[in-house]
């Protein structure tokens, strides 16, 4: 069974026959008129002619009309047969080209895999060299902390302490590089699962960093999605933590989570807080590894966070997207497509 786009495509045969049959129709009508145009003519010209000769004109005379008639016919079953013949060849110059794009885009698709694949155990390695040296650094640092600490004076006590300050953070930058990259190697287990249970078990988990502080916080109808329920807890997590950290200045911090309007094809949830907010001009770094809006004096992170969710929202093959103002509040959505096959796992 063809397609729409095939047959619109399509050569249009029984059109090409409806105008054969016209042309025919046409050609016998000429031949009728040409017919009893002879006869009004034989009569009045020729009324005494024997019927021998009357039949040998006739005769003569039907041949000429049949012929130029069959020449007409033949030719122009000629051209729509040419033209036929024509989109024949056009039509098979497409789907050559389309097979030719599609093993091409196949051959694209096999190769980004392969080098994100590379990408990844080339970070996975260069991160995991990395631990051991960095370790021998805060440990001699803190020996010389301990050791030595009596005989330094104020500023080189300082300079240690920023030593040790910065190996630190440049182990939790490695941590989180290698949690970048595991994400991207693991197993997707995915089955149906409520989202409201999910996020009250965030919730759970995050009462230490709300402890002290005025919350309201608005949980609206969440629907079940079909996902890997241990990865998308992990995107939530980063998104509610995000939203406890960044609305720390303000009196009442309001988080508000909730979804959007079912459309059939995906679900759409968001994540809406009264915290600093960001310039919406920067929204396209919000999401790529190690980048911050805001500095690491007032705001507490590595960056790899929201990278880590827009990257296990795409293996699920949803899209993330964030809107926001300074000191105006940002909100977060998610979509997750609600078709069975909508992953990518290889990404």
């Amino acid at each position: 069974m063809m397609s729409r786009s095939e047959e619109e495509h399509s050569p249009e045969y029984p059109r090409q026959d409806t105008k054969l049959i016209i042309l025919l129709l046409i050609t016998a009508a000429v031949m009728l008129l040409g017919m009893s145009v002879y006869q009004f003519l034989k009569l009045l010209f020729l009324p005494r002619i024997s019927l021998v000769e009357s039949n040998i004109i006739t005769i003569l005379f039907s041949s000429v009309i049949a012929t130029i008639a069959a020449y007409f016919i033949l030719r122009k079953r000629q051209l729509l047969l040419q033209h036929t013949m024509k989109e024949i060849a056009v039509r098979k110059r497409a789907e050559e080209e389309i097979n030719n794009l599609n093993k091409e885009l196949k051959n694209n698709i096999l190769q980004l895999q392969a080098a994100n694949s590379e990408l990844e155990s080339f970070s996975y390695s260069v991160s995991h060299d990395l631990r051991a040296p960095l370790r021998h650094v805060i440990g001699y640092v803190e020996l010389l902390q301990k050791n030595s600490s009596s005989v330094l004076d104020e500023k080189s006590l300082h300079y240690l302490k920023t030593i040790s300050d910065s190996a630190k953070r440049m182990g939790l930058l490695i941590d989180d590089l290698l949690n970048f990259s595991r994400i991207g190697r693991v197993e997707m287990q995915q089955t149906q699962f409520g989202l409201e249970q999910l996020v009250k078990e965030v919730l759970g988990d995050l009462e230490h960093e709300m402890a002290g502080r005025r919350f309201k916080l608005e949980i609206g109808e969440l629907p079940d999605i079909y996902g890997d329920r241990s990865l998308m807890k992990l995107v939530f997590l980063n998104l509610i933590a995000n939203s406890i950290k960044f609305t720390a200045p303000r009196d009442e911090s309001k988080i508000e989570i909730g979804a959007g309007a079912d459309d059939g094809s995906e679900v759409v949830v968001f994540v809406r807080d009264n915290g600093v907010g960001f310039d919406m001009k920067y929204a396209d770094k919000l999401f790529g590894v190690f980048q911050r809006l805001h500095s690491t004096g007032r705001f507490e992170g590595t960056g790899i966070g929201l990278a880590n969710v827009q990257r296990i929202v795409h293996r699920h093959g949803g899209r993330v997207w964030a809107q926001g103002a300074v000191d105006g509040g940002a909100t977060f959505y998610v979509s997750i497509p609600k078709s069975i096959n909508g992953g990518i796992n290889g990404l």
